[in-house]
């Protein structure tokens, strides 16, 4: 693993503290509390849940980037789901969307539902980064492999845009399972209850664990799945997959892990994404002032502190997708353009 993906050498519990920092930075709930002022530049943010860590990072960004900069107004919204985003950007309902390379991907292959979009996607910024790892309560089970036709199997809930991203891996190993619909941060009750044999964890960032995922394990024993070499190499050849290593030894309060470390597995890279069109100016002086102000991002979640690291704003760009240039212009300028991949959109 390297030094990026393990930056800061810390682990803990994401819990909801995050949220009442979210009220103490003016964004409570969800929603502006002034909105744009005349003649400011709106940036709409579209975030997911209104729970999740990014919408709650965002909301609470917010304010310190209207409060350093002229001109502009930023807002974090939750959505439905990354899928949704696109829609939002086609429709100029936001400006900056969350997204997670599976979509990505699908944009630039036309794949339906993105195959009629009218914009040229740019990406703005890396997020987060999370290997899924597939668990079960069956100490019998040891790979992906072991899964059968009766295994009830929730690769996310239905509606998360990882979901079809997890199917799609699954494809590469079976032909035949019960995909039934848990949210993954309400396990428990259905592995205690033998209605969900096989669930998942995201690792955010290769090393934090959400507070769900702890609650988990201390009340089942819980073993993780490896996933076959063959599957995983033809996975590496997919434009739609990501495949991540992860030492899952250094991972707490799992009955069993894999023995062959570091383990690989599916994962997504989430990140920014905006359209072409956007405003060179307000796109770059808002980065700018998330940068300048970084130091301030730990008080509002957990994850943020990872952003005070100049190298987490280009892990796991996406290849095929350039940055806008204001986003090029501003990773030049924080000294990590050499390590973004993607190239440089045209003005």
């Amino acid at each position: 693993m390297s030094d990026n993906q393990r930056m800061l050498g810390r682990r803990s519990y994401i819990t909801a503290v995050g949220a009442g920092a979210v009220s103490l930075a003016g964004c409570a709930g969800g929603e502006s509390p002034d909105g744009p002022a005349e003649g400011e530049e709106e940036l709409i943010w579209t975030c997911t849940s209104s729970s999740s860590s990014t919408t709650i990072s965002v909301q609470g960004i917010a304010p310190i980037v209207n409060e350093n900069t002229d001109g502009i107004y930023m807002e974090g919204r939750p959505s439905e789901g990354t899928g949704a985003n696109m829609g939002r950007l086609e429709r100029d309902e936001a400006q900056v969307a969350y997204t997670q390379n599976y979509d990505a991907g699908r944009v630039l292959n036309g794949v339906e539902p993105f195959d009629g979009l009218s914009f040229e996607l740019n990406e703005v910024m890396h997020w987060l980064t999370t290997p899924w790892l597939f668990i079960t309560p069956d100490d019998s089970m040891n790979s992906i492999e072991d899964i059968g036709p009766n295994t009830r199997v929730s690769p996310t809930q239905t509606g998360a845009g990882t979901r079809d991203n997890l199917l799609l891996a699954l494809d590469y190993v079976l032909d035949d399972y019960k995909a039934v619909s848990v949210d993954f941060t309400s396990q428990t009750g259905p592995f205690q209850e033998g209605s969900l044999d096989v669930g998942v964890v995201p690792i955010m960032n290769f090393e934090i664990e959400g507070a769900y995922a702890e609650e988990q394990k201390s009340v089942v024993d819980l073993h993780v799945l490896e996933w076959p070499d063959d599957a995983i190499e033809e996975m590496e050849n997919d434009p739609l997959i990501e495949v991540m290593e992860i030492d899952t030894s250094e991972l707490d309060g799992y009955a069993s892990v894999p023995d062959d470390q570091p383990m690989k597995t599916p994962g997504n890279a989430y990140n920014f994404v905006t359209r072409n069109d956007v405003s060179y100016n307000v796109l770059y002086d808002t980065l700018t002032a998330m940068w300048e102000h970084r130091d301030q991002f730990g008080d509002i979640h957990d994850l943020m502190t990872y952003h005070q690291d100049a190298e987490q704003w280009v892990a796991y760009s996406y290849s095929e997708v350039p940055f806008h240039p204001a986003a090029a212009d501003f990773l030049e300028e924080i000294g990590v353009w050499d390590q973004a991949e993607g190239g440089r959109a045209d003005e």
